[in-house]
């Protein structure tokens, strides 16, 4: 999930590159025809951004204070937008540029800093060009102000629309991309997205963290005698059952298969074995009724420790697996940690 996260803020970045290289270009363009027209404080403006943008532009590309420098560089150019507006002699077509502050502003800056700048910078340029232009009361002006107002909250309101449903749409793809379809788990991408997060909590807190990875015992078996639908069903009752004995810190996810794992936050190598122990004690106490019979359910599980065992996900995987393995190889239906094998329900 950090990966879509950090594509999502690259493409931030091209966007606001490519806004800069606009600006700079209009601003030496109307920086030069504004001298023509005599309008010499806009066009030293003009210039002046034109610079400050094309400095800007050097470094935007690898700064980590991207949203910073974003409005840093958003907020001059909006106030130059206003400041034309209101100036003598410009044209009443400036006002163009003030209804894309609305895009701008949604694209670079998303939706709650997006709706509060463009807010108030769109608020400020309708108001400015009502004062600029309106001067006397007439039906004439009315439908003017009528025009620009419902244009520029039309052009707020679609840009609102779409960055709140382009957000919803990734949630719900990020949702499905770290979910099992199968059981509603999650899965291996969500579980090494929160394994980033808590292994920089237990080295920043010098806490522990472990990691359960368990197998179903004999899971060919049922899918041979209740079919591969018993076997979904089995697979559903574990992800349905095991949860319930955990914490709401606890990742419970399947890796594929029959295979799952526990992440546990907090948890020692000792603590984390007792736990797995006792969820093992707990899937065998409660079988499955299917339509062609009772099914008896338990699992060999290995478990690994952050820095014990390794300190990266796949490291402490094949700790745990390996030993999951030890368990299979012990007999069946008990926990392996470090050498320590916790006995065989009765």
């Amino acid at each position: 999930m950090a990966k879509q996260l950090e594509a999502s803020e690259q493409h931030r970045r091209e966007v606001l590159k490519a806004l800069m290289c606009l600006v700079i270009f209009a601003g030496l363009l109307f920086g030069v025809i504004n001298i023509f027209r005599e309008l010499y404080v806009l066009s030293a403006l003009e210039f002046a951004y034109a610079a400050f943008s094309l400095h800007l532009l050097r470094f935007i590309g690898t700064t980590e204070r991207l949203r910073f420098w974003t409005v840093i560089f958003l907020l001059p150019l909006f106030s130059l937008m206003i400041f034309a507006v209101l100036l003598p002699r410009t044209s009443f077509t400036v006002f163009a540029w003030v209804q894309t502050i609305p895009i701008i502003c949604y694209l670079l800056l998303g939706l709650r800093t997006g709706l509060f700048m463009s807010a108030a910078f769109v608020g400020l340029g309708v108001l400015g060009f009502n004062y600029r232009y309106m001067t006397e009361a007439s039906l004439f002006n009315i439908v003017i102000v009528a025009n620009v107002g419902l244009s520029s909250m039309a052009m707020m309101l679609f840009s609102h629309v779409y960055e709140r449903s382009r957000v919803d749409n990734e949630q719900r793809l990020l949702d499905l991309a770290s979910t099992d379809g199968l059981t509603g788990l999650a899965n291996r991408m969500k579980l090494a997205d929160v394994f980033e997060r808590e292994r920089s909590h237990a080295l920043r807190d010098n806490r522990p963290l472990s990691l359960v990875v368990l197998d179903l015992d004999h899971f060919k078996r049922i899918n041979d005698q209740f079919g591969h639908d018993g076997g979904d069903q089995v697979l559903r009752h574990v992800a349905a059952l095991l949860p319930t004995r955990l914490r709401e810190t606890d990742l419970f996810c399947r890796l594929g298969g029959e295979e799952f794992a526990l992440l546990l936050p907090g948890a020692d190598l000792s603590r984390a074995a007792e736990l797995a122990d006792s969820l093992r004690e707990h899937l065998c106490a409660t079988p499955l009724q299917l339509e062609g019979g009772l099914v008896n359910l338990s699992f060999s599980a290995g478990v690994a420790s952050l820095g014990e065992d390794g300190c990266s996900l796949d490291q402490l995987l094949q700790t745990a697996d390996r030993r999951m393995y030890e368990a299979k190889g012990g007999g069946r239906n008990q926990v392996v940690a470090a050498g320590q094998h916790y006995s065989l329900s009765r």
